[in-house]
């Protein structure tokens, strides 16, 4: 019909340009579908910071925990974390009371909350029954992460999507052990110690170390971040940790000051940290 009203009053069809249109949608689609993905690391993590936040390990410490409703269940109380694979296991969580659980510890798989895009709530979608059920423990008996039962325990609490996939070298530990822990040289000597860790919350990877270094390696008073792999992590936990990357290889000008704490999902940040990274992941391999 609208054809015929252009071809009774002289104007042309606008049929041929749909066609020519709707096929150059397709062909854009297709490519975009075919096109192979970006696979160097910087790519990838662009990709995956786009879909996700980062956060600072102490700031989560302490942290409320709520429901969809936004009432307040309880809050973490500490993290799980394999430091060798760089991976937060489990939240621990304190409900302090809350609808009877007593004064307990529960371990939460770090995939069963919801996280925000533009902010770090921490969010269970779980009703008050099954908080009840939730496997915990005492606060003077803290379980052994790596025994089968206890995972077995976790798995059927939660379901298979929970389950936590043993990993090669694995090292858990608390991440309260890790603020503050005194980092040695490769000569044995004080370097510094760890002032935090930044986890992205989609993926519950561990990103890098902030360092403070002491007065001797001329830092200027400035925090440096470190990829995890530049940090040796001794079986005695209460031993200090050593620093792998040659002191010549760290830049004071890509740190921080202390009381000046960047935003740390600020693209540009992220950019440089990235670089940093690269850089001084290269420099321990």
């Amino acid at each position: 019909m609208h054809d015929k009203f252009q071809r009774a009053h002289g104007q042309p069809s606008l049929r041929p340009l749909w066609i020519a249109t709707l096929l150059g949608l397709a062909a854009l689609t297709s490519q975009a579908q075919t096109a192979t993905p970006p696979s160097s690391p910087t790519a990838t993590r662009q990709v995956a910071q786009a879909t996700s936040r980062d956060a600072r390990v102490s700031q989560l410490i302490g942290k409320d925990v709520r429901n969809p409703q936004g009432e307040k269940l309880g809050e973490i109380n500490d993290l799980i974390i394999d430091v060798n694979n760089e991976v937060i296991h489990y939240a621990i969580l304190s409900f302090g009371g809350f609808l009877g659980l007593g004064d307990k510890l529960f371990a939460y798989p770090l995939t069963v909350f919801r996280h925000s895009m533009d902010r770090d709530e921490l969010v269970l979608d779980v009703d008050k029954e099954r908080l009840r059920r939730a496997p915990g423990f005492e606060r003077k008996h803290w379980p052994d992460w790596t025994s089968p039962d206890y995972n077995s325990s976790i798995e059927r609490h939660f379901g298979p999507g929970a389950r936590i996939m043993p990993k090669p070298n694995a090292h858990l530990l608390r991440a309260s052990q890790l603020m503050d822990k005194n980092v040695d040289d490769s000569n044995g000597k004080n370097a510094g110690e760890i002032k935090d860790l930044v986890v992205s919350m989609a993926t519950g990877r561990l990103r890098y170390a902030v360092l403070d270094f002491d007065r001797s390696w001329n830092m200027n008073d400035r925090l440096l971040t470190l990829p995890m792999k530049s940090l040796r992590f001794p079986a005695d936990t209460k031993a200090d940790l050593v620093l792998l990357v040659p002191r010549e290889q760290l830049d004071a000008k890509q740190g921080f000051e202390k009381k000046q704490w960047p935003d740390v999902n600020d693209p540009n940040y992220r950019r440089q940290v990235d670089a940093t990274l690269d850089r001084l992941g290269a420099a321990t391999r």
